[in-house]
């Protein structure tokens, strides 16, 4: 498996606390099968504000050097938007926004409760500068998980969509797990991923998630969101698998 969407490098965000604990982090996520790991920590949100791709990246390179390769981290970020995405994309190699694995898709995260009401315009101009959206976790946005139609609206100028596996297993309640039923439903699921931050409070848990895509939306669902959307995201290709 491959994780697009994890928490582990230490004291940027509100992921690992220490190295002891990232690295702990990344060896459960390789117990479960995962092979391949994007660092995303969170860029712009708030404290949290991490601008310097560098300094992450050598953050990525020390966090491998730990894990002797199993698994492989690569970097990545979570950016919250924000009106200056476009601004921020134009600044080339050195803006704080790094696609997944160093390629064109970012992942990108709403405030909760709200839809900018130019997201489906700047989400277009981003697709023109080069740069796939993908839409992080928006089950558990409850805007997006009243009205899938939003979604979809986004989803067809092109937007990509990642999924949780705590949600589809039950772990932010009722509304974000009946959210994901509705999205694949709806052909609107892309990618699903931990979105892991500790072993504590929220450990990856892609092995059952993906035990239940299996019985309840099929093998070629499992495999799609598993393993062929997310290596297609990582190396900057079109999804193959696109709806249920």
């Amino acid at each position: 498996m491959i994780e697009i969407h994890f928490h582990c490098l230490p004291r940027v965000d509100d992921g690992p606390k220490s190295w002891d604990e990232a690295v702990a982090l990344c060896r459960a996520a390789a117990a479960e099968g995962t092979t391949r790991i994007v660092a995303t920590p969170h860029v712009l949100r708030g404290s949290w504000t991490n601008t310097n791709p560098v300094a992450r990246e050598r953050l990525v390179q020390a966090l491998n050097e730990r894990l002797g390769g199993n698994p492989r981290v690569l970097p990545g970020c979570e950016y919250y938007y924000s009106d200056d995405v476009i601004a921020l994309a134009k600044k080339g190699p050195t803006s704080p926004l790094t696609g997944l694995g160093r390629g064109t898709y970012l992942l990108i995260e709403l405030s909760p409760g709200h839809i900018p009401p130019t997201i489906v315009s700047v989400f277009h101009e981003l697709r023109v500068l080069g740069l796939h959206p993908i839409v992080a976790h928006p089950e558990r946005h409850l805007v997006f998980a009243r009205q899938p139609e939003r979604l979809a609206e986004i989803a067809a100028r092109g937007a990509l969509v990642q999924i949780t596996a705590g949600s589809l297993l039950g772990d932010f309640g009722k509304t974000a797990q009946k959210a994901c039923e509705d999205f694949f439903r709806l052909g609107l699921v892309h990618a699903i991923a931990s979105d892991a931050h500790s072993m504590s409070e929220r450990p990856p848990r892609m092995a059952p998630a993906r035990e239940r895509v299996r019985k309840k939306w099929g093998a070629n669902a499992e495999r799609g969101l598993f393993v062929d959307n997310p290596e297609a995201i990582l190396d900057s290709r079109q999804v193959p698998f696109t709806g249920a």
